[in-house]
C-alpha cells in the first residue's frame, strides 16, 4: 500500500438516471470526459471522474454521501486494484455490452475489505459477513453471477444459495444488474446500489474511492 491519498471516482445513484446500467456498459468502458459533480461528496446523483480511466490505483473504499465524515463502508487491502485504474481493473475481465453475460456461478474477482462506518444500515451490505458458494464474507467481489439470473458488478460480502444469491451491491439487478441473467440491459427492473433486483434507497448515494499508487 503506498498511502497515496484518496480520490473521488465515481458515485453510483437510484435517484436519477440509470446511467451505469446502460446496456452498451458505455459509463464503465467508453466514456471519455467527467459526469456529474466530480468534486461533491454529497450529491446524489450519479458521478463519474477522469480519474476512473486516468489516474492508476491500489484500493478502494466506498462511502455514503449523507455522511460528512467520509468513513469508509468498506475499505479493500493488500493491492486488490494491483496498481490499474478502476476502468483498467474492471475490463481486463471482458467487455460485457449489450446483453454479453459477465459469468456464471462465480465471481471473477475478489478482494479483502474491512467493513466500518455505517455499513451495517446502508442498503446493499446485508450479507457482509455471510458466506456460502460463490464468495465468502468480508469480500467485495467483481463481476459475480449465481443461478439464473442474480448478478452484480460489485458484490458485498457473501454470495450465492445462502447469502442473497448475488444481487446486493453496486449495479445489481446491479452490481452495481441482473435480468435473469448477469448482463446489462435496461429492459429489466434494476439498482445502481441495492439488495435485489430493482430494489434500492434513493435517499442517498454511494461514492466510490480509490487509494492513488
Amino acid at each position: 500500500m503506498s498511502g497515496g491519498g484518496w480520490t473521488l471516482a465515481a458515485r453510483f445513484s437510484n435517484a436519477d438516471s440509470k446511467n451505469w446500467m446502460r446496456d452498451d456498459a458505455y459509463w464503465w468502458y467508453d466514456i471519455q470526459s467527467s459526469q456529474g459533480s466530480p468534486t461533491s461528496t454529497a450529491s446524489n446523483y450519479d458521478m463519474i471522474s477522469e480519474a476512473f480511466w486516468k489516474v492508476k490505483g491500489d484500493n478502494i473504499k466506498i462511502t455514503r454521501s449523507d455522511d460528512s465524515s467520509h468513513s469508509a463502508l468498506l475499505r479493500t487491502y493488500s493491492n486488490c486494484l494491483s496498481d490499474r485504474t478502476l476502468r483498467g481493473f474492471l475490463s481486463s475481465y471482458g467487455r460485457f455490452t449489450h446483453r454479453s453475460i459477465w459469468s456464471n456461478d462465480k465471481c471473477l474477482a475478489s478482494c479483502s475489505v474491512y467493513f466500518g462506518g455505517w455499513y451495517s444500515s446502508t442498503t446493499g451490505f446485508s450479507q457482509a459477513h455471510c458466506s456460502s458458494n460463490i464468495q465468502g464474507s468480508n469480500r467485495i467481489g467483481f463481476w459475480c453471477q449465481w443461478s439464473t439470473g442474480d448478478g452484480s458488478v460489485m458484490m458485498f460480502g457473501g454470495g450465492g444459495s445462502g447469502c442473497n444469491r448475488a444481487d446486493h451491491g453496486i449495479d445489481h439487478s446491479i452490481g452495481i444488474t441482473e435480468a435473469t441473467e448477469a448482463i446489462f440491459d435496461t429492459s429489466y427492473s434494476q439498482s445502481d446500489f441495492g439488495e435485489n433486483s430493482g430494489s434500492g434507497t434513493s435517499s442517498y448515494s454511494l461514492n466510490l474511492w480509490y487509494e492513488l499508487v
